[in-house]
């Protein structure tokens, strides 16, 4: 009986587990729908299997965009190679895609397609073709076959299944029933589905492709990279709807998976994460087109979810088709990553890092405080009078919505009491920049809302008071930009910074320390424009450090300017060591280091870590870091440190919209790096 109870409670498991994955499906086309309807993707038939119309959010539909993006080019990839033949695509966990209908005359004419997905799914997606015109018009169904739940349906030219394909044997019957034949050259395209499998049956799914057809190209697109903060963010996501990402762990990297492809038995296996072939393939008129469809400014969420991406091929065809589809990939990409079967190393953990980083026994630590403090990113976190730590601006939530802040918090860390202030008229500031002068906190630009950019303003920490500064003056407005109080000139620098969703400047201003603005002459020699870099004071000199360039390449550029001097003059500052390019990081200077901590990097696989960079001999170190704080992830961009004391960084906010996986915003931390001092 006991045995028996067990067997229900897994067969109840699995049905809970099948139910929950149909239900991505949905939600799936309702996002697909709200892109394209945008204007990112031209699709005329995926609003025929909805019967509303949803809009998500910006970072949303570019994930979905890319998606489709993604398997457009797979699509086009096999029609090329296999140019003017007769071929067969078979779309497993094909839910509501509509990829069939959009097919040009030429590609039907020459392809079977076939949609394989549960039976309650094909059910659904048959009863509104038969109910939509502009689907039953392409589609009328001439064979049907059934057998218990699962059935097949098929015109000769498109055939939906119905049968869970775990179970072979029932759905090479219906195979053979729709006439697909073994011996064509055929597609299979995984969407995001094998993931959902365990690896015991993902791999047989496998298996049985190999077995099954002769010549064949098995497409997938689904995630990586489980382990770092995004990664965590992401696979609670999937646990919390019932539906986890079962091989995640066994095969979480690139390397891992084309390995995992080959060792099954293709010929060869390769693959580009999302963030190569946004970057690589897609032109740059395609990046401004995409850029204007609507407001957009989570660079590191995006990047992030393209990097956790991947669109993985594995081949077992003839070796011209081999050649040539890898020939093209390595001219559509900088880097592909690919394993031949000749090549196979008998080795399933192809995990390992090989790098310099050093890894020390270092770890975050929850910082105490009487309330929630900081739960927001692209705010300013500033100490004042040693005592109280003021964060002003930035986005975060109110009231169960996300939105830009403009309640200042002040944080007591001498016993961690907070206080929060409303009755002032700072406004909403993000992406911004902030410096104490005396009394006062000036706060410099940043975005007021998408659209609107802030000038710069001071608030009088005694009284609240606010003065505008400069409103009628032609001063560049920006945000993302950075900025450092220099003592011994008595000056403030502003560099750099976004002045549009496309671009980024490399304008320079001067201030004195009471804001107003100092006409200053620079050196021909300067940095290139870029964002979301890090400005320090370093005795006469501003320190910059990292950012993002007009390519969307992060940079490990160190520069100084010297600002002693008439005409200010930049230097690139020479360094030796590893220094990991990185943007949207904290930087603090102690003595005679330079401290880089955090940051993104959407080409490395893991996120940038803490840095050590001499600024007398430029000798640089990269230290590994914790991805996780007290059993929750850390996503350490857009943060906030402050320096406790010469060897503790207290750490506050930042991370972001992890695309549909919801918020994550970091709890206040503190970092203690007193062994790596010296």
């Amino acid at each position: 009986m006991e045995e028996a109870f067990r067997i229900n409670q897994r067969k109840s498991r699995k049905a809970r587990n099948d139910v929950a994955v149909q239900g991505t499906n949905d939600s799936s086309i309702l996002s697909k729908v709200s892109m394209v309807k945008l204007g990112y993707f031209n699709d005329l038939f995926l609003r025929e299997f909805v019967d509303k119309d949803v809009r998500r959010s910006p970072s949303i539909n570019r994930g979905y965009y890319i998606r489709m993006k993604a398997l457009e080019y797979a699509l086009n990839m096999f029609y090329t190679v296999y140019d003017q033949k007769e071929v067969q695509i078979v779309n497993l966990g094909a839910g509501f895609d509509a990829t069939w209908f959009r097919l040009d005359d030429e590609r039907k004419q020459r392809t079977h397609f076939i949609d394989i997905d549960f039976p309650e799914v094909m059910q659904r997606k048959l009863a509104l073709i038969e109910v939509r015109s502009r689907l039953n018009e392409q589609f009328e169904p001439i064979h049907t076959y059934s057998s218990l739940e699962n059935f097949a349906v098929t015109n000769e030219k498109y055939s939906l299944i119905g049968v869970d394909m775990r179970d072979p044997l029932t759905l090479n019957t219906l195979l053979q029933t729709v006439k697909v034949d073994e011996t064509k050259p055929t597609l299979l395209i995984s969407e995001v589905v094998l993931t959902y499998m365990g690896r015991s049956s993902c791999n047989r799914v496998i298996q049985w492709i190999l077995d099954f057809f002769q010549e064949c190209i098995l497409c997938t697109y689904e995630q990586v990279l489980p382990d770092d903060g995004f990664g965590q963010v992401m696979v609670a996501h999937f646990a919390k709807l019932g539906s986890p990402l079962k091989c995640i762990h066994q095969y979480p990297t690139s390397e891992s998976q084309v390995q995992r492809y080959t060792h099954l038995g293709f010929d060869v296996s390769l693959c580009v994460n999302m963030h190569n072939f946004y970057r690589n393939y897609l032109p740059i008129d395609e990046h401004n087109r995409i850029d204007t469809l609507e407001p957009f400014d989570e660079i590191e969420e995006w990047q992030s979810k393209c990097a956790h991406y991947i669109l993985l091929f594995g081949l077992k065809t003839p070796s011209n088709i081999s050649k040539q589809w890898f020939e093209q990939m390595n001219k559509d990409f900088i880097t592909i990553i690919y394993v031949k079967k000749e090549n196979l190393i008998n080795n399933n953990n192809n995990n390992n890092l090989n790098d310099e980083q050093i890894k020390p026994n270092i770890q975050f630590e929850s910082y105490p405080t009487t309330m929630t403090y900081a739960q927001r990113f692209g705010h300013q976190s500033i100490l004042i009078n040693e005592k109280y730590v003021w964060t002003i601006g930035g986005f975060g939530t109110v009231d169960g919505r996300h939105r830009r802040l403009k309640t200042i918090e002040v944080l007591n860390i001498d016993n961690g009491e907070i206080q929060r202030l409303d009755n002032h008229l700072l406004g909403e500031h993000v992406f911004h920049t902030c410096h104490q002068s005396d009394n006062l906190i000036f706060s410099f630009f940043g975005r007021k809302s998408p659209g609107t950019l802030n000038s710069y303003t001071s608030i009088d920490i005694n009284t609240l008071q606010v003065t505008n500064f400069n409103e009628d003056e032609k001063i560049l407005r920006r945000w993302r930009h950075c900025s450092c109080y220099i003592k011994e000139t008595n000056t403030i620098i502003i560099f750099g910074g976004c002045i549009n969703i496309s671009k980024s400047t490399n304008d320079i201003l001067c201030l004195q320390s009471n804001g107003q603005l100092i006409q200053s002459q620079f050196s021909q020699t300067k940095p290139t424009n870029r964002h979301s870099a890090r400005l320090n004071a370093y005795k006469h000199l501003a320190v910059l450090s990292g950012g993002l360039l007009e390519n969307d390449e992060p940079t490990n550029e160190i520069w100084l300017l010297d600002t002693s001097k008439d005409i200010m003059n930049w230097t690139l500052f020479q360094t030796n060591g590893i220094i990991i390019p990185r943007y949207s990081h904290s930087a603090e200077i102690i003595d005679d280091t330079l401290w880089l901590l955090g940051g993104m990097n959407a080409n490395e696989r893991r996120p940038p870590g803490l840095c050590k960079i001499n600024l007398i001999t430029g000798e640089a170190i990269e230290y590994i870091i914790p991805t996780m704080c007290n059993e929750q992830p850390i996503i350490l961009y857009n943060h906030q440190t402050v320096l406790l004391n010469k060897t503790t960084f207290l750490i506050l906010g930042g991370g972001g919209n992890c695309f549909s996986f919801g918020a994550h915003i970091n709890q206040p931390m503190i970092l203690k790096f007193d062994h790596l001092v010296n």
